[in-house]
């Protein structure tokens, strides 16, 4: 668990050393500020395992001491499954245990199956519907939730139920992994192997899938997890009570057999440490009750609902900071280059129903704050928002540039994109604002799979199943601007807000790179019969430069039927539902223009 200091400052008094135990609410540290001293306190009981020296210089949210919280026990499927039912209203359970014919309901006392894993049916109400899922959870108290012949056959079984029915799968995840015994051995691991075929193959075909780690989850079960949740083509979410850990190997196994050794569990797959910063885990909470609010919103997200907000609300007239609207950066008039950074929540926040909740997914991924993606309501449809950051961002991960430059996609929020589209298909629209000058393509970028990630939100736009809407705010360009085309998916919409920049490059670019020999021929006539000098060299570029973007405009774009609709920034709210709400288009009704053609008339066919 990482203790960070909220203000600036210097540490001036450690109370606690590297090692010991300490107690919820014990002073560890002492930190001044501005000459004022502040305790920092134990957020758990734990053991400190790494603290800030004295003297040692803070910034805001730096970090003063990292404490492993002390293991307890995880709670028993009968506690477990009394937090899940008063989640929401309506809570009901049926548990269901293996037959000849499968999965049937059975009326024993909750508890009492011989089994290390609880299968049943698991309903709520929200929004007036009815939800239904299938409920996995480890049992605790079975050997701390080991795994062998008999639980992954009911897990299997619980897959193909929840196939049948057409259900998602809720899993709360306690298990210290394959089962060691004197009386099985190999075969334990080929039914964790039967297990993750099962679960590939449901998440494959669309299956959704929803894991809580309530406590250790060792080996089998990690890999379980990431089978589930991690892979690029599955849906669902996977949430992490603080103080729990995914490992393959246990820290004090992983000591004795020789391997890099670790302090605890949770710095070799803890939320904070690990999981969180590579992405693999989606979100952190304190407790289960925590994490089952954040499961019924994620719920409750995707389904269609009612709102107040108007269709047509002006959202240039919505706060962008302290001292400007909206309409500061969007109205061509205020904003002519596009180039004018903004925190891109800031229209996010303006473009969603004002009514509506807002779930953050990945929002602890280090090296992809470039990108923010939401899962929300707009024009009462729940949708996947994303936005790309303007601004620069500094680089807290400390690995690859010191900061990330705005409207640029690097590797990891090149994954993030991806997979949030991926996690949409099916369910939801998706809607990109698009302020994007291409992908870095730095040696760092390269040798952390830039490329691949790249081509990763090619293949998840030309796989979504439902409508994408890609809006231009800004400048659209190269790479990017492939990743997005509506050549992909014919039931992706491209709108562009009046006075954006989409090209192949832009005019600074182009001038500075591209068109050498005519910013050089510009230069000469400018300096009519003496020698060009450096200004008019520079005179030259920024007219070519210029020239180029007037040519290559936002208008063109729409002429070639590369964007479907120019629109100012006033009516960008209804356009954006109008093209979410419009019908999509079946495969029976496309017709691929000839490679020789343009584009243009077959798109604006599809449009129509």
């Amino acid at each position: 668990m990482k203790i960070r200091t909220e203000l600036p400052g210097v540490v001036v008094a450690n109370h606690v050393d590297v090692g010991q135990a300490v107690k919820q609410g014990q002073t560890i540290a002492v930190v001044e500020t501005m000459k004022l001293e502040q305790a920092i306190l134990a957020e758990a009981e734990g053991r400190l395992t790494s603290i800030a020296p004295v003297g040692a210089l803070l910034e805001p949210g730096g970090l003063v001491a990292d404490i492993s919280p002390t293991r307890q026990r995880p709670e028993v499927p009968a506690d477990l499954l009394c937090v899940a039912l008063s989640s929401a209203p309506g809570g009901r359970f049926r548990e269901l245990d293996l037959s000849d014919s499968g999965l049937e309901p059975t009326t024993r006392p909750l508890g009492t199956q011989d089994s290390g894993v609880i299968i049943g049916e698991i309903s709520h109400q929200l929004r007036g519907k009815v939800l239904k899922r299938v409920w996995i959870c480890g049992a605790s108290d079975k050997q701390l939730g080991a795994v062998a012949e008999p639980e992954c056959r009911r897990i299997i079984a619980a897959f193909d139920y929840a196939e049948k029915y057409d259900l998602p799968v809720e899993w709360v995840a306690v298990s210290s992994g394959a089962r060691v015994s004197l009386q099985s051995g190999t075969e334990n691991m080929d039914w964790c192997a039967l297990v993750v075929r099962r679960i590939i193959e449901f998440t494959q075909s669309g299956g959704e899938v929803i894991i809580v780690v309530a406590g250790m989850n060792v080996g089998a079960q990690a890999y379980w997890n990431a089978s589930a949740t991690m892979l690029m083509h599955c849906a669902g979410m996977l949430v992490m009570i603080d103080g729990t850990a995914m490992v393959l190997t246990g820290a004090q196994a992983l000591a004795r057999s020789g391997g890099t050794p670790a302090q605890s569990d949770q710095e070799i797959g803890g939320y904070q440490e690990v999981m969180g910063p590579n992405g693999q885990a989606h979100h952190v909470v304190p407790d289960l009750v925590s994490a089952y609010e954040l499961i019924a919103l994620h719920h409750a997200l995707g389904v269609t609902g009612d709102t107040s907000d108007p269709t047509d609300r002006d959202i240039c007239e919505s706060p962008l900071d302290e001292d400007r609207n909206l309409g500061a950066i969007l109205r061509a008039a205020y904003n002519p280059t596009r180039k004018q950074p903004y925190p891109v929540r800031s229209l996010m926040a303006a473009l969603r129903d004002s009514d509506a909740p807002v779930l953050e997914r990945w929002p602890d991924m280090a090296g992809a704050e470039g990108v923010v993606a939401w899962d929300t309501v707009i024009g009462a449809t729940p949708t996947t928002l994303l936005g790309v950051e303007s601004r620069p961002t500094a680089n807290a991960d400390g690995d690859g540039p010191e900061v990330w430059a705005g409207c640029t996609l690097y590797p990891a929020a090149a994954k993030k994109v991806a997979r949030a589209i991926t996690h949409a298909s099916k369910k939801r629209p998706v809607v990109v604002l698009a302020n994007l000058a291409g992908f870095d393509g730095s040696s760092w970028s390269l040798r952390n799979l830039q490329l691949e990630w790249g081509a990763e939100i090619a293949r998840a736009v030309i796989n979504f199943q439902g409508r994408i809407v890609v809006v231009i705010t800004g400048r659209f360009h190269g790479g990017a601007y492939v990743v997005f085309n509506k050549t992909l998916n014919d039931n992706l919409r491209m709108i562009a807000l009046e006075g954006t920049k989409v090209s192949v490059i832009g005019g600074s670019a182009a001038a500075e790179v591209v068109l050498k020999k005519d910013v050089t021929r510009l230069a000469t006539r400018l300096a009519g019969s003496s020698a060009p000098t450096p200004h008019h060299h520079q005179l030259a570029q920024q007219k070519t430069a210029e020239r180029f973007d007037e040519i290559h405009s936002v208008a063109r774009a729409f002429e070639m039927g590369s964007v479907d609709a120019v629109v100012p920034p006033e009516q960008l709210r209804s356009s954006v539902i109008d093209q979410i709400r419009s019908p999509l288009i079946s495969d029976q009704a496309l017709q691929h223009a000839d490679s020789r053609e343009s584009l243009a008339p077959t798109q604006q066919q599809h449009l129509h």
